[in-house]
C-alpha cells in the first residue's frame, strides 16, 4: 500500500515541495555509489500532496513592468514579433527583482542569487525519508495564460537524479511542468486532483547537451503547447485545460543529490 503525505509549503518567494517516490530506489553518482542509473519519469513514480496554503508567492518585479520594446530587448525572441515583450533578462545585476535568499531547512539547503550574469542556485536536497523522495523548488517567473517563453539553464552534477524546467497555468492546486533532466532526457507532465499524470513520456534527445547550457522555448496559445530544446522543435501537446497563469523556473533533485543550476537568457512574450 503507498503511503500519503502531507507536507508543509514554505512562505515566500518560492515553494518547496516534497516529492514521494513510490517504487523506486535511489541511484547516486558514480563516486559514490557505482553506476548511475536514470531515475524514472515523475509521472511514472511521483505522488505528491499539497496543503491548503498552496502557493504562498508573489511574481517577479519586473515582469510586472511596461512592455519592453522588442528592439531594445538584445535577445532572440521565442515568439511572434508582434507579441509584446513582457521579461527580458540576462542577469548583469538584480534590477528585475529575483528572488535573492539562502535557506536552510529540513528538507534541502539552498542559495541563490544574481551572480556572474546568470541566475545561480547551489543546491542540496538532505535525506528525509530513506533516500526515497525528491524535493522541488519553483521560483516566480511572471503570469500569463498564452505566452512564449525562452530561457537557458545548465546542470552541474554528478548524480543524474536532478532537474530543470518551467511550470507554467499554475496555481495552488494544480500545474504543467516541462523538464530537462541531468541524462538527456526531457518530459511533460501535468500536476491535478493531488496527483501526476504524463503528458509527454520522459524521453531522450540526443541534442540536449550534458553538463552544458541547453535553451528551452515554451509556446502556449490556449490548449496548444510546442517545447523546442536548442532551436529545435522536440514535441508538442494539444488539449491543455488548464486556466491560470503562473509561469516559475523548477529545480528538482532527489534525497542526497548536491547540485548547481544557472539560468539565463529569460525571454516573455505575451500574446496580446
Amino acid at each position: 500500500m503507498m503511503m500519503k503525505y502531507r507536507l508543509r509549503i514554505l512562505p515566500g518567494l518560492l515553494g518547496l515541495l516534497f516529492i514521494l517516490l513510490t517504487a523506486y530506489g535511489c541511484s547516486g553518482s558514480t563516486g559514490a555509489g557505482g553506476t548511475k542509473t536514470p531515475r524514472p519519469s515523475l509521472a511514472e513514480s511521483v505522488e505528491m500532496t499539497l496543503t491548503a496554503n498552496g502557493f504562498t508567492s508573489s511574481e517577479n518585479k519586473a515582469a510586472e513592468a511596461t512592455a519592453i520594446p522588442p528592439s531594445s530587448c538584445g535577445l532572440a525572441l521565442p515568439g511572434d514579433q508582434g507579441w509584446p515583450v513582457r521579461l527580458c533578462d540576462s542577469f548583469n545585476d538584480n534590477t528585475g527583482g529575483w528572488t535573492v535568499e539562502s535557506q536552510d531547512n529540513p528538507y534541502a539547503k539552498y542559495s541563490i542569487d544574481v551572480k556572474n550574469g546568470a541566475y545561480s542556485l547551489d543546491y542540496t536536497a538532505k535525506s528525509f525519508a530513506a533516500y526515497q523522495r525528491s524535493s522541488l523548488t519553483w521560483f516566480d517567473v511572471a503570469s500569463a495564460q498564452d505566452f512564449a517563453l525562452s530561457v537557458t539553464g545548465r546542470i552541474n552534477s554528478d548524480f543524474q537524479n536532478c532537474s530543470w524546467g518551467a511550470a507554467f497555468r499554475a496555481d495552488d492546486d494544480s500545474f504543467f511542468l516541462f523538464s530537462i533532466y541531468n541524462d538527456n532526457t526531457y518530459a511533460f507532465e501535468i500536476y491535478e486532483n493531488g496527483g501526476w499524470v504524463p503528458l509527454i513520456t520522459r524521453r531522450p534527445y540526443d541534442q540536449l547537451k550534458l553538463g552544458q547550457a541547453n535553451k528551452l522555448v515554451i509556446l502556449a496559445e490556449g490548449g496548444d503547447f510546442t517545447f523546442y530544446i536548442n532551436d529545435n522543435l522536440v514535441n508538442s501537446f494539444s488539449g491543455g485545460l488548464l486556466q491560470e497563469s503562473g509561469i516559475k523556473l523548477v529545480a528538482s533533485a532527489k534525497e542526497g543529490v548536491s547540485a548547481s543550476y544557472t539560468f539565463d537568457d529569460v525571454v516573455l512574450q505575451v500574446k496580446p
